[in-house]
């Protein structure tokens, strides 16, 4: 190849690889951080009747100052729920709630809840009997996603709690779990602001 055609090569190259790098520069999206929950539930050992409704509510929460609002995306929301039959073995319920996507204010360190979801006891459970509930336990994956010009950045602790419900009895009480904070990076700083 003629040296000076290499060299307009070479050259063309690097100016649509430098357009390329300055273009992704001004593209960057939100900064965002993704965790599991697997949170233990409180426990009331009531009676599990077939045709029973099993309810489900959680609500989520940035417990530590948040200047700039922050979107909390629940998705993966699933309550199990352990029932021991009289002839000593277990069955799970399983509620499974839809994605849901909630923005939590600046400032504000309250728990916002999501929408609530139900499920009726199948008429299989424990070969048509009653049983009682012996655990509970609710996983979700939660997204945080904040402003990515945001100077700060996006460091947060995440909360969410859930509780359940048997038919139109109180519910046992709320179980919740948090993850540290900076858990979201801020775009401008390429890892966690400080």
């Amino acid at each position: 190849m003629n040296p000076r055609k290499q060299s307009r090569f070479n050259g063309s190259v690097i100016v649509t690889l430098f357009i390329s790098l300055i273009s992704a520069l001004y593209l960057v999206p939100a900064a965002s951080a993704q965790g599991t929950f697997s949170i233990p539930g409180a426990v009331d050992k009531l009676s599990v009747h077939p045709g029973d409704t099993i309810s489900l509510a959680y609500a989520v929460a940035i417990t530590d100052p948040n200047s700039i609002p922050v979107t909390v995306s629940e998705i993966n929301t699933v309550l199990q729920l352990s029932v021991q039959c009289p002839n000593g073995s277990s069955q799970t319920i399983t509620v499974n709630a839809p994605a849901q996507s909630l923005l939590i204010p600046a400032n504000n360190s309250n728990y916002f809840p999501a929408a609530g979801v139900k499920t009726t006891v199948p008429s299989t459970l424990c070969g048509g009997n009653a049983g009682v509930e012996t655990a509970v336990t609710m996983t979700t994956t939660s997204t945080m996603t904040c402003n990515a010009n945001s100077a700060q950045g996006c460091c947060h602790t995440m909360c969410t709690r859930f509780t359940h419900q048997h038919n139109n009895l109180p519910p046992p009480g709320f179980s919740n779990a948090c993850k540290p904070a900076k858990q979201c990076t801020s775009a401008q700083h390429g890892g966690c602001c400080s």
